[in-house]
């Protein structure tokens, strides 16, 4: 089972690698072509999907692997889709209310785009359920071929098409959306013969919504305001500064947050079940964390002088010479990007110690203190580079700050724990969206 388990993360890491590898190895071809006026008004579009997308299914797709039978979880898929249907209507109708009430869009140069963001947001949802029911059913090798085909196919149109369309974010923006649907298409194929059966009562579906609601009321605000950061810093960021600076952002945290965050993940793969073998020992999960802690910041200290020390001519060698001010932009988010590499997969410890209501405050208020710092930066009339830079120490003291609360709250000072046993010590505990049998009570 153990050679089993380690095949599966290998197939679904290795087929995320893949698709980032092609995505990075596409990206001095894409700056050499597209200005970054063009960049950063995709940047804005997508993040305005970004900012319903991971909410989307109201975090019902991470709960299709919890029923025992496969018509249940086809059930509960269906109506999955359903509320992502509904999301997205209303997501239009919001959006098209801001296109009429604001010039916002238009100054930015995606106007035009807005009514593709549902369509966005309807195909990424779509996408994550079908990923989901692989992920049930043992499809991994299919799961990663899609991963792979929408990140090869998003490369080949947006270099592809540039002779006969032009390099704009419209062309960007039609590329997503192909590979998105690719990835859809490729993952759908492997329904057949998986157990997935159309034909469910909608009452079956409702049911078994209600049933596994908590898991929308608990994990979905947390990953709202995860979207809310991720993707509302570049929205404000394009605000404040214009779309050149929106895209030096984006591409910043793209060419650092892609690779460090597969690893930061792989980490938090293998170390989840060895806290969740511990979570009763405190003592023993200090120790484990500690040498975690060391070992990543080993890897972030030998990353940030590099990372400080590029030169701009670099950048511009290796992106093209519009986009040689980009380094400025990498050198003033290293520090946050890489204090969130390292403190990343501690947060499985929420996780183990079923610490759900701190994990999701943490969160809230780093979303928060990030909006405020690029805020307070746009009221005292800084510039792109010194707002970033405040953000990005700003952000780098939260984490080291919370990081040490984790200790100290979350898994103590040290001896066997007098809290919960963590997840997997009842059957139904608290940290379950569901019960042991998949039937609503």
């Amino acid at each position: 089972m153990a050679r089993s388990f380690a095949a599966s993360v290998l197939t679904v890491a290795g087929g995320t690698a893949v698709a980032q590898a092609i995505g990075l190895a596409a990206l001095p071809l894409v700056t050499r072509l597209y200005a970054p006026e063009s960049y950063g008004g995709f940047v804005v579009w997508l993040a305005w999907g970004g900012l319903v997308l991971p909410v989307a299914c109201a975090r019902l797709d991470a709960a299709i692997a919890l029923p025992r039978r496969a018509r249940s979880a086809s059930a509960l898929a269906l109506g999955a889709a359903a509320v992502a249907l509904a999301v997205t209507l209303m997501a239009a109708f919001a959006l098209a209310l801001l296109a009429a009430a604001t010039p916002w869009l238009e100054g930015h140069g995606v106007a035009h785009l807005a009514w593709l963001v549902p369509l966005f947001v309807l195909q990424g949802a779509l996408l994550q359920l079908a990923w989901n029911w692989l992920a049930r059913t043992g499809g991994f090798r299919r799961l990663s071929l899609s991963r792979i085909v929408q990140a090869a196919v998003v490369a080949l149109l947006s270099l592809g098409l540039v002779p006969w369309v032009g390099a704009g974010a419209g062309l960007l923006a039609a590329a997503t959306l192909a590979g998105q649907l690719a990835g859809l298409a490729v993952a759908a194929s492997g329904l057949a013969g998986s157990g997935f059966d159309l034909r469910v009562r909608p009452r079956q579906a409702w049911r078994l919504m209600r049933h596994f609601r908590r898991l929308a009321f608990f994990n979905g605000p947390h990953v709202l305001s995860d979207a809310a950061q991720n993707s509302g810093l570049p929205l404000l960021v394009a605000a404040f500064h214009g779309p050149q600076a929106a895209a030096y952002y984006g591409f910043a945290m793209r060419l650092l947050k892609a690779p460090l965050g597969l690893l930061s993940n792989a980490v938090a793969q293998v170390y989840y079940p060895r806290a969740a073998g511990h979570r009763a020992d405190d003592g023993r999960l200090r120790r484990d964390a500690l040498r975690l802690v060391a070992a990543l910041s080993a890897t972030a200290l030998a990353l940030l002088p590099v990372l400080l020390w590029l030169p701009e001519r670099w950048m511009g060698a290796l992106f093209g010479a519009a986009w040689a001010d980009a380094a400025a932009y990498l050198r003033a988010l290293a520090p946050w990007i890489l204090s969130a590499f390292v403190a990343g997969p501690l947060g499985v410890l929420y996780l183990v110690k079923e610490r759900f209501a701190l994990d999701f405050a943490l969160a809230l208020a780093a979303t928060l203190i990030a909006f405020g710092l690029l805020l307070g930066a746009q009221a005292a009339g800084l510039a792109a580079l010194p707002s970033l830079w405040l953000l990005s120490l700003g952000m780098t003291a939260y984490i080291v700050a919370s990081t040490i609360g984790e200790f100290h709250f979350v898994i103590g000072r040290g001896g066997r724990s007098t809290g919960p046993a963590g997840p997997a010590a009842r059957a139904d505990g608290p940290g379950r969206p569901g019960g042991a049998d998949d039937r609503p009570r």
